[in-house]
Parts: structure tokens; sequence; C-alpha cells
């Protein structure tokens, strides 16, 4: 039985650029291997019909991505991918052939960066490979301004502007809402800026939360690792190893019992749950 809507695996917590918005995690630097990742969603693929390529990393360095979509083509497994845009260029030709089901590019990474020089430049780069893309396969693009409520986002009504230009839309930044068309396969997508649950530990704790976390999804971090929540960069919700377990024994392990009935009743038991801002949103 197919029971999660999703499930994140990180095929590599490298990234080649450093968002101010990200936690900067401290866990050794790896590439999952084509073998493991072979490992991993032999083991997952009763469970889910998507796989989301995100949790930490950027998932564009991977070396051997063209295999990793080969593998997820061949378990019929949808592919989501979420990335940084600076290397969508350089992996046009595998794009474009429509390996990924969606991918979410976020734009508000340029201006949380000191080490992207032009603007203009990554636009570009950035708006005519994924216009290439969506022209040429059935891939969903999905572009970011998560930047909302942060000071950095001065440069949202140039990055509207560029796309006006390129995809001949009339889009104003006075008038915008959280989802925005621009074309049939191409959307635009605004929310206030986040903060991870790493750089929240001074929060006030709050444990009458809920969260989708091991209901909608749970994440696999690129050693092996299960969490139980697609935020958890360091593994604080570890809940065991998907190389050593099986992933049923992992997903009834207690404290992973625990986490989903606490979100239930909504008297969590986590530390790292009860400060949280991202919980806030859910109130169902």
């Amino acid at each position: 039985m197919r029971k999660f809507k999703q499930i994140y695996i990180e095929i590599t917590n490298i990234c080649n650029l450093n968002c101010s918005f990200c936690p900067k995690n401290s866990r050794p630097k790896k590439f999952m291997t084509i073998e493991e990742f072979d490992t991993i969603t032999d083991k997952i693929s009763p469970l889910t019909n998507t796989i989301c390529l995100h949790l930490m990393g950027e998932p564009l360095l991977h070396p051997n991505l063209k295999e990793i979509f080969e593998i997820c083509n061949k378990k019929n497994l949808n592919v989501y991918l979420t990335t940084n845009g600076t290397l969508i260029k350089q992996n046009l030709d595998l794009l474009k052939s429509g390996c990924a089901k969606r991918i979410s590019v976020s734009l508000h990474s340029f201006e949380a960066n000191n080490n992207i020089n032009s603007l203009d430049e990554y636009l570009e780069n950035v708006f005519l490979s994924c216009k290439e893309i969506s022209d040429n396969s059935k891939t969903c693009i999905e572009f970011r301004l998560w930047n909302e409520t942060s000071d950095k986002n001065t440069l949202n009504k140039n990055i509207i502007e560029k796309i006006n230009k390129i995809f001949n839309t009339n889009l104003f930044t006075k008038n915008l809402q959280y989802h925005i068309n621009i074309s049939d396969k191409i959307y635009i997508s605004f929310a206030n800026i986040f903060d991870w649950p790493i750089n929240t530990e001074n929060e006030e704790k709050n444990s009458n939360k809920f969260c989708y976390g091991l209901r909608s999804h749970f994440g696999i971090l690129c050693d092996g690792t299960v969490v139980a929540c697609c935020l958890d960069s360091e593994g604080k919700l570890a809940l065991g190893n998907i190389f050593k377990s099986n992933i049923s024994d992992i997903l009834n392990t207690p404290r992973a019992q625990n986490i989903y009935k606490g979100f239930a009743d909504r008297n969590i038991t986590e530390e790292f749950c009860k400060t949280c801002t991202f919980a806030n949103k859910f109130h169902d």
C-alpha cells in the first residue's frame, strides 16, 4: 500500500551557495552513491509514488544525476527537484528530457548570497532554461520567492520585471498573490521566510502543535539516516538508518510512534518540534 504523499531523499548535503536563510549543517559532506540510492528506492517504492530530491544540498551538483533519474524512471517514481537554479543551464539537456515531474527554483537564493555575480545573468540562465524545459517536456516549473518577511527581498521587483520580459507577462509586485500562473506549466509562488528548526532553539517552547511529518512525508539524509521531518537538517529526529534496518521497522520504532501520536494529540514530546516555528502554520 502506498502510504506517503512524498519521501524526501537527500542525494547530497553539499551546496555551491551559502544562503543566509539555510542552516549550516555540520554533518560530513557526502554524495549518495548510485548503489545507495538504488537500495533506498527499492525499500521505499512500496510506500510512495513520489520522491523529492531535497533536504539539504544542491541536487544538481550530483555527478550521477542522470543515473539517479534513470533509477526513478525504472521504478515508476515521480521526481520533484528543488534547486537554487545556478546549475540548471549546465544540466539543460537532462532536465528537458522530462526526467522530473516538477522543478522548484528558489529565486530568493540570489539575494541571500554574496557570491552570485550578476542578477541579470542568473535570471536569464534560469528563465530561458526553464522555458526550454517547459517547451520540450511535461515538467512543471515553480519559481519561488519565499522571502516576503525578509530584509533580503529588495530585488523582487527586478525579478518580476525579468519574468515579464522573458515570458511576455504583465505581473505587478503590488497585486501578486500566493500562486500566479505564468504559462500552463510554469508558475511563481510567494511565501514568507521561515526559520529552520535548527535556528529556533531559543524560541518559546510549545507542545500544542500539529505537523505532517510521518503523515504525508519523511526524509532520508545522504548517509541513510531516516528523519521524521523534511526540515531536519542535522538529524535531530533520527529514527534509524535505512541501510541497517527495514523501513517498516524504523517507522514503527517507539520514537516514531510517539512523534506521530504527539502531533495527533497536540501534545508533542520532541524538544526539536516544540520550538519549530514552521509547524505553527498548520492548524489541522
